[in-house]
């Protein structure tokens, strides 16, 4: 709970200043002046995707390297991850699936796919829910830790990459992850494939902004607060892919990329006397 004790700093700020410049009209300036930068600072941290103000937070390559990865959130998806799944086979892709644990449970064979695909299994949530990134500690550690179990119990495997909704970080939000030894995943471009139904422009977007190292952002999950429609990715993904090696552009693994493990080891259970 320590990134949380800013707030209470900031607000501390506040009073202090109406404090010292006294009472007068001059001293509620002051106060409000700083009252502003300190939203301003905290506003950033928060809605910036790639702020590690609130959260340790990674978005590209540690060094230059002419690769990128690509990442897709809200799914598993029955209607458009299979379809996504067998571009990514065609085009000999490996990418990382931030996966919403609600859709986990709901279709444990298709997040086994995905494993035994390859691919890199993400926590998204468990909810998605339109205001979980402004929820507080206990909310937002059962959120984390049921995506989690429940990946586990599909593949075997504790993610390590954990991926806001909408990109969104509070302090709380931070602390969490850092007593779950987690990482934030932000991107350095995205398609916007979630509202968009223009295969072409989803395509052109990417290809024309990806940058060497960059952390891709598309989707294989549709609704939970966007389209309910992710055929326009599914007709942009072999474009993208196609356009982005054009372009010079190695396709590899998240954590490849990263290069950082993309699983936690489970606790071991405690031995039992014989």
């Amino acid at each position: 709970m320590v990134k949380a004790i800013f707030i209470k700093v900031i607000a501390a700020m506040g009073i202090l200043a109406s404090l010292r410049f006294g009472a007068g009209g001059d001293g509620w300036i002051g106060a409000i002046v700083i009252f502003v930068l300190a939203t301003a600072w905290i506003s950033w941290g928060v809605f910036n995707v790639n702020s590690n103000l609130w959260a340790d937070t990674v978005w590209r390559a540690p060094k230059p390297v002419k690769a990128v990865a690509l990442t897709f959130d809200d799914g598993p998806d029955p209607r458009f991850t299979p379809e996504i799944l067998k571009v990514l086979a065609d085009k000999k892709v490996k990418a990382a699936f931030f996966c919403v644990g609600d859709r986990v449970i709901e279709n444990p064979d298709l997040v086994h796919e995905i494993d035994k695909a390859g691919h890199m299994l993400g926590n998204h949530s468990d909810s998605h829910a339109m205001w979980i990134n402004f929820s507080l500690h206990k909310r937002l550690r059962r959120e984390i830790l049921d995506t989690n179990k429940a990946i586990k119990q599909c593949t075997g495997h504790l993610p390590r990459f954990y991926r806001a909704p909408h990109g969104f970080k509070n302090p709380a939000l931070g602390d969490v992850l850092t007593q779950e030894g987690m990482l934030a995943v932000g991107w350095q471009v995205r398609a916007f494939d979630a509202v968009s139904s223009n295969a072409a422009k989803i395509a052109e977007r990417i290809v024309d902004k990806a940058k060497p190292g960059g952390v891709i952002l598309l989707h294989d999950g549709a609704g939970l607060q966007g389209s309910d429609d992710r055929g326009a990715t599914v007709d942009a993904l072999p474009v993208i892919i196609d356009g982005l090696r054009a372009k010079g552009f190695d396709i590899v693994r998240l954590d490849e990329l990263l290069q950082i493990e993309p699983y936690m080891q489970a606790e071991q259970p405690e031995p039992q006397p014989a």
